[in-house]
């Protein structure tokens, strides 16, 4: 008896100590990636929206994964979302294993192993998991039916619903209810009815499709299951639905066998090891194969912009190894509203003056690429790509919010009201929803906003075309001069570009934006322009340090000293001259 408990006891430490490290494994590892889910997707608390997801089959996993997304706002949350999923579907796995004469615990793990291998990754959306656990749920329910009529009439009765809310999920289901009927039940009618299972799994979807709802041809037995997911999580995808089938048939065939099986699987020293071996095998594969630590970082950087939590973004890219363009922008961004474009700009990876936003494609760069137009207060581009955001990710929050101010700043409340009126009926953007809509009615409380009186000071008055991959920085200056943020990105552009010629015309109106001293990388451009053009263009009123100087006549000594060999004077200069503006200039990304 005490041998028991403790066996028990090992088991529940085992398990609790697996699953604790499910949820500290995507709490920290995966917190960005958690973020992103949520803002990528929205849960709207009306009765319209219920309608919209069900009107299609596959609704309750669609509707149910939006419903737990919106909660990942915290990340902490979201990963205990994940986590207690990941329970109840080991707990279900163990269930159905149990209930055809199988126990393991290493063989009920794998299911959640694959989820959390399917979770690292952004494309996999909650409600795929949840999809999973409800048709384990079905046939854990169906199996625990003895009576055989029982089981018949809750097949045809309950798996034509299930269908309905469930769609290609409960395709599985029929596959499971079949396997369940020929190989461990031994009743006589057992051919007949998976006969008639198969046909009710090929003919329902497929009159649904005709009569009920339009589904693509090639979607009809799938759909909402979503296999547009990079190759290795497709696989693992299909890995997925297919292992419950695929270990039925292999309980079957162990049952053949059972005396070795005992053996195999008996609770022993050996085994217990060789299975802990086998956990750390498959986490090791997890995170070697799946998460992905870059994407990650690049994910974070953009949640710490819309929290605006600038300084982290530049811890996160002085850690992040390469030339990423996403980082970059995001780098960039942070660096102007930390007041160090100028000065710090080249202690970071650049790629010229498309480092500075993000280019026009139909794919995230819609999603991420808004936020420059908005903190350069250029409106209608910020409009532009918020509505093209809602065609590349969908209904998501912060593309409503851009909406919402957008049109409030350019003067049609009734606009903004609509895209309010959505926020409003959300959990965690009712506050904020509520709060902009009184400024529809209060134009003097709207001034006490400073994001909203910072858009309609500098709200843009005068046409022009956008450029199709700039930012139309001259435009914007025009129309308002003293945008400090269009002024220092555009001396920044000429930098990045190597447009000496105008970065000397550009820098001369220094003095309008409350500059007290030159900035670092300014200083360096000047003083390359003098020694190369012999012609000074400091602006009036200002002198270059004397430590800019000495460190420039250094640099053209160590140049000097292998100029006839540039690639050596490049590693060398790289030691000690690798953030200035003088390496960039002449090295960099050439």
């Amino acid at each position: 008896m005490t041998y028991l408990r403790e066996k028990k006891k090992l088991k529940y430490i085992s398990i609790g100590t697996l699953f604790t490290a499910y949820f500290l494994y995507f709490t920290i590892c995966n917190a960005n990636h958690i973020h992103y889910l949520e803002e990528t997707q929205l849960f709207i608390w009306s009765l319209d929206f219920l309608k919209e997801q069900f009107s299609l089959p596959g609704a309750l996993p669609l509707y149910a994964g939006s419903f737990f997304t919106q909660f990942f706002i915290s990340s902490w949350i979201g990963g205990l979302i994940f986590t207690l999923n990941a329970l109840v579907v080991f707990i279900l796995s163990s269930y159905i294993l149990k209930k055809h004469n199988f126990q393991n615990i290493i063989i009920a793990l794998v299911p959640v192993w694959m989820l959390a291998f399917l979770q690292s990754n952004e494309f996999y959306v909650f409600a795929q998991a949840i999809g999973f656990l409800l048709l384990l749920s079905f046939f854990a329910l169906y199996i625990s039916f003895t009576r055989t009529r029982i089981r018949y009439i809750f097949f045809f009765t309950g798996w034509p619903i299930f269908y309905l809310l469930t769609g290609g999920f409960a395709e599985v289901c029929v596959l499971l209810c079949i396997l369940h009927e020929l190989l461990f039940r031994n009743e006589k009618a057992r051919y007949l009815f998976a006969f008639l299972y198969a046909a009710a799994g090929v003919s329902l979807p497929y009159l649904f499709s005709r009569f009920l709802y339009y589904i693509q041809p090639d979607t009809i037995f799938t759909y909402p299951v979503n296999f547009q997911l990079p190759l290795i999580f497709k696989y693992v995808q299909i890995s997925l639905l297919a292992w419950t089938p695929l270990i039925l048939s292999a309980c079957f065939l162990l049952s053949k066998f059972k005396t070795a099986v005992d053996t195999l699987f008996s609770w022993s020293i050996r085994n217990i090891v060789a299975g802990s071996l086998l956990i750390i095998l498959m986490s090791y594969v997890v995170y070697r194969h799946s998460y992905n630590k870059m994407a990650d970082m690049m994910l974070g950087v953009d949640h710490y912009a819309q929290i605006e939590q600038w300084d982290k973004i530049l811890r996160i890219s002085e850690k992040y190894e390469g030339y990423n363009t996403l980082m970059i922008y995001y780098t960039n961004l942070a660096l102007y509203n930390t007041g160090k474009l100028l000065d710090n700009m080249f202690d970071y990876p650049q790629i010229g003056s498309q480092g500075l936003r993000l280019r026009w494609q139909r794919n995230l760069n819609l999603f991420f690429g808004g936020e420059v137009f908005s903190q350069l207060s250029y409106n209608n581009e910020s409009i532009h790509w918020a509505f093209e955001s809602l065609v590349a990710v969908g209904m998501n929050p912060r593309s409503l919010k851009k909406l919402s101010v957008g049109f409030y700043v350019n003067g049609n409340d009734e606009i903004a009201e609509k895209y309010l009126s959505i926020l409003k009926k959300t959990l965690f953007y009712r506050k904020w929803a509520q709060q902009h809509i009184r400024y529809l009615s209060d134009t003097e409380l709207a001034k006490e906003d400073p994001e909203i009186s910072h858009y309609k000071a500098l709200l843009v008055n005068t046409n022009f075309f956008s450029e199709v991959n700039g930012l139309n920085l001259q435009d914007l200056l025009k129309n308002h001069p003293n945008n400090k943020m269009a002024y220092e990105y555009l001396i920044a552009s000429l930098l990045l570009d190597r447009n000496l010629n105008d970065f000397a015309s550009a820098v001369q109106y220094l003095k309008d934006y409350g500059y007290r001293n030159i900035p670092v990388n300014i200083e360096e451009a000047l003083v390359f322009y003098d020694f190369f053009e012999n012609k000074s263009i400091v602006p009036e009123g200002y002198s270059v340090r004397q430590e800019t100087l000495d460190r420039f006549e250094d640099y053209v000594v160590i140049y000097m000293k292998y100029g006839k060999n540039l690639k050596v004077a490049a590693n060398e200069l790289r030691k000690k001259y690798k953030k200035s503006y003088w390496y960039y200039l002449q090295f960099s990304n050439k």
